[in-house]
């Protein structure tokens, strides 16, 4: 895996992430303005909201539902400039990473370079 250094801080705005398992169903809301392809959703079962990335949803039918095809969490990472990750996933301009603590989270792409070789 490809590591990168943060090059900006990141504080999460969610405190209390939606966390979804594959198959469940969740109500569509609108796509993000900033981030394309990342859907504003709430999980029926456990009424908590979140950004979702679209390519993980089915398309919602008439009622705006939609089912959830992967396991997901969005829980983002907080981290400071400095700190080496190492990314497992790119979505919408977001990268799922992992520090070398073994903390897990997203973080905008904008925050992280590719660390010199």
């Amino acid at each position: 895996m490809k590591q990168y250094k943060v090059i900006h801080p990141h504080q999460s705005n969610y405190p209390d992430p939606i966390v979804l398992a594959k198959g469940d169903i969740v109500h569509y809301g609108e796509e993000d303005t900033e981030f394309p392809n990342w859907i504003f959703c709430e999980s029926i079962k456990s009424k908590k909201r979140g950004w979702v990335p679209k390519q993980i949803l089915s398309t919602p039918n008439e009622e705006q539902m939609a089912k959830v095809q992967e396991d997901y969490s969005a829980y983002e990472l907080n981290v400071a400039p400095g700190t080496v990750v190492q990314k497992e996933r790119e979505l919408n301009e977001w990268s799922y990473v992992h520090t070398t603590e073994g903390e897990k989270g997203w973080v905008p792409n904008k925050v992280i370079t590719p660390l010199e070789q």
